[in-house]
Order: C-alpha cells, then sequence, then structure tokens
C-alpha cells in the first residue's frame, strides 16, 4: 500500500508563477541518494541548461530535487491510488489545477515505470491536462511506448523536446509521428521548420501558459499538432 503524506505531496507539486500552474522537478544530476533523471539530455543541453546556474545560485534545489525524487519513486501505477489521494489533494487548492507540468526541472521519463505512472495520474483525472515536455524520445524503445501508452491520452499535452543539434531527420521523425515539438537554443528558430512562436518567453506573458491553447498545448486544446519556438533562457 502506497503512503504519500500531504506534506510530501506539497513538497512534490509546487505553484509556478511563471508557467500558473502546479509543477514538478526531479534532480538533473545525481544527488546523494538519487541518480540524476536527465538521461536523455544532449550536448546543448549541458552547456546552456539554466536550472544548472540556479543550482550554483541557491544551494537548497539540490536538497528539494533530491525529497522529490523520493516521493516520486514511491508514486504508484494503479489509476485508483490517484482519483483517491491526487483528485481530493488538487480539489483543496485556491489556485487553478486544471493545467499541470511535469517536470520544470529533470526529466520526467526517465523510464518505463515513468511512463505508467503519467499514464495512471491523467486516466484519473481526464479534465485535467498534463504538460509533458520530454527528452525520451531519443530513446526508442521509450518512445515507441510513449506513443502507444501516452500519446492517445487526449489530456496528456506530450512535447519533444528539441534544439539545435536536433538533425532535420530527427525533427521529420518526430513530426511524421504525431509528436509536438518545443524548440530552445536559437532565436530564429530552426531551419525549415515554421513554428509557433511560444507567447509567455516571446512577449514575456507571465502565467499564459494556463490559458495558452496553441503551441506546446495544442493536441490537447485544439487537437492539432504544431511546433512551439521558445525564446532563449
Amino acid at each position: 500500500m502506497t503512503t504519500i503524506t500531504v506534506a510530501e505531496l506539497n513538497d512534490l507539486w509546487r505553484w509556478c508563477e511563471d508557467i500558473g500552474q502546479f509543477s514538478t522537478d526531479r534532480p538533473i544530476n545525481d544527488t546523494k541518494n538519487h541518480e540524476g533523471s536527465c538521461i536523455h539530455r544532449t550536448p546543448f543541453c549541458n552547456t546552456t541548461c539554466y536550472n544548472i546556474k540556479l543550482y550554483n545560485i541557491y544551494p537548497n534545489m539540490h536538497d528539494r530535487d533530491d525529497r522529490c525524487e523520493t516521493i516520486w519513486q514511491k508514486l504508484p501505477t494503479d489509476v485508483e491510488w490517484y482519483v483517491n489521494n491526487f483528485k481530493p489533494f488538487f480539489e483543496r487548492k485556491k489556485k487553478q489545477t486544471k493545467r499541470r507540468r511535469f517536470m520544470t526541472r529533470g526529466e520526467a521519463i526517465k523510464d518505463m515505470v515513468d511512463v505508467y505512472r503519467i499514464r495512471a495520474m491523467a486516466l484519473a483525472e481526464p479534465n485535467v491536462i498534463y504538460w509533458l515536455p520530454t527528452r525520451a524520445w531519443h530513446s526508442k524503445h521509450l518512445k515507441a511506448l510513449i506513443e502507444l501508452e501516452l500519446m492517445p491520452l487526449k489530456n496528456i499535452a506530450l512535447n519533444g523536446s528539441t534544439d539545435p543539434k536536433t538533425t532535420s531527420e530527427e525533427y521529420a521523425m518526430l513530426q511524421q509521428d504525431g509528436w509536438n515539438t518545443m524548440f530552445y537554443g536559437d532565436d530564429d528558430g530552426y531551419t525549415d521548420v515554421k513554428m509557433f512562436p511560444c507567447p509567455k518567453t516571446f512577449k514575456g506573458i507571465k502565467g499564459h501558459c494556463s490559458i495558452c491553447k496553441g503551441g506546446c498545448m495544442s493536441q490537447a486544446t485544439i487537437g492539432k499538432r504544431s511546433d512551439t519556438h521558445l525564446i532563449e533562457h
């Protein structure tokens, strides 16, 4: 039987004012108790990730991410648990809970179990949109599992994270296989890919992600695939 306290859920799900959503975090690199989650990262991630800078400014972030990973690993894969625990937890919140994000730092899908955790969450609350950027598409096995288990769910806003090191062949593959993409790393965009400029990052509209229907959210809101361009951090 899985036991996770309200205090632990409050630690796991923090309100992120910048995007206007509750969001989760995982450690990017190894911590004292856990391996880092960003195992699918690219060399471009290593040199440009803004969270690495934040870790240097706010050393306590390491400790929180370590705690969050402990809680994340306790999360089960059965839908009923989330109906009985997540749903009442979020119903008590005063801020909007109809859109939630994995992860503001770290990788949401490190392994197969993560796919089934996220699937159970989404099935438990079909009226909630879960925003899911991921680099797990770099793993052919995880990519196939995501397409089988998560892509059919209408309340998962699935996005393949891309950057200037993404090849044109990889981009074509993601588009052909029905993935939304989120690109950052060059404010001029990606060659030969028509992109939706993110209103939050290009225009500085704080909290816009909680109401935006295009770009990252388009498959879950208007049923259309899109490629989103984020301005550089």
